[in-house]
């Protein structure tokens, strides 16, 4: 019933009707910033032609180059469009004589018309740490060059979520919201548990308009390292830490403890083995005769 209703009301809105009464059905496709005008006048000869032309807020109505008195029923009119931030108007004018021409009611162009492309996402892991590039679909627009994509994130500045989540346990999840300012958007993740599968996936929407969303990418997924591979390798290291500093630390150790012995085992000097007294200089005393004393032995 829902979609029944909604179908009904794209099949009104792009009924429009010219100002003598004539009646075309138009619609306005827009994929990645793309907009395709497309039309059809159920009453208009097989030799009726038409003119598109578009209008930027704040601008005058300006044809379409290439879409002016073309029988096709359509117009690609992305090129016409740089500023996505204004309104942009379509009208479809047809030329019932040379000198007239029918001018159907605008058709708006703006976010709330836009779809988008899922993004693509590649992760690089390093130890606990997930980093996500998100790269965005390529844009029509007159600022793209022929041959080369140009990813849309270079004519808006699009919201882009990436969520991360472990493959085994979908609770476990970590989300990030960024504004995206630069061409590719990179997102960093921590905290990973080792050993477990984590997936991201990502999607970005219009910068004032959150219901212009992308679908999200594809998941890519990558192994964390497990501890059981983790804890060996740790134990590797210290072993060769180990084996490179015990030689400098006995080396270390040993050159002082050389230098104490050396030096105890020197001999010792004649000052140091001498009695301190006995290096006293002995200065003459004078002597009377009367002090001198003669003792002679009776054998």
């Amino acid at each position: 019933m829902e979609l029944s209703t909604v179908a009904l009301f794209v099949v009104v809105a792009l009924l429009i009707t010219g100002s003598n009464g004539t009646v075309c059905y138009a619609a306005v496709e827009s994929l990645d910033l793309r907009c395709l005008l497309q039309w059809d006048c159920p009453h208009a000869s097989p030799n009726t032609t038409y003119t598109v032309q578009t209008k930027t807020q704040g601008d005058p109505w300006q044809e379409v180059p290439w879409c002016v008195c073309i029988s096709s029923r359509s117009c690609d009119v992305s090129p016409a469009f740089s500023n996505f931030e204004l309104y942009n108007m379509i009208r479809l004018g047809v030329h019932l004589s040379p000198s007239s021409t029918a001018w159907m009611r605008p058709l708006k162009f703006d976010y709330s018309d836009f779809t988008f492309s899922p993004p693509s996402v590649s992760v690089s892991l390093k130890e606990d740490h997930l980093t996500v590039k998100v790269q965005f679909p390529c844009a029509a627009n007159r600022r793209c060059t022929l041959g080369r994509c140009c990813p849309i994130s270079e004519l808006i500045h699009p919201w882009t979520t990436v969520t991360v989540y472990n493959k085994q346990n979908h609770s476990e999840y970590q989300r990030r919201t960024v504004w995206t300012q630069e061409v590719v958007s990179h997102v960093e993740f921590s905290g990973l548990a080792a050993g477990q599968n984590y997936c991201a996936v990502a999607n970005f929407s219009f910068p004032t308009f959150s219901m212009a969303a992308s679908p999200k990418s594809s998941p890519q997924c990558v192994q964390t390292v497990s501890q059981s591979v983790l804890l060996p390798a740790v134990c590797l290291g210290i072993g060769l830490t180990s084996l490179l500093l015990v030689p400098l630390l006995a080396v270390f150790l040993k050159r002082p403890k050389h230098t104490a012995l050396t030096s105890e085992n020197q001999p010792e000097t004649l000052a140091s083995v001498q009695d301190p007294d006995s290096l006293v200089p002995l200065s003459p005393v004078p002597v009377g005769p009367c002090d001198i004393q003669l003792e002679f032995d009776d054998t």
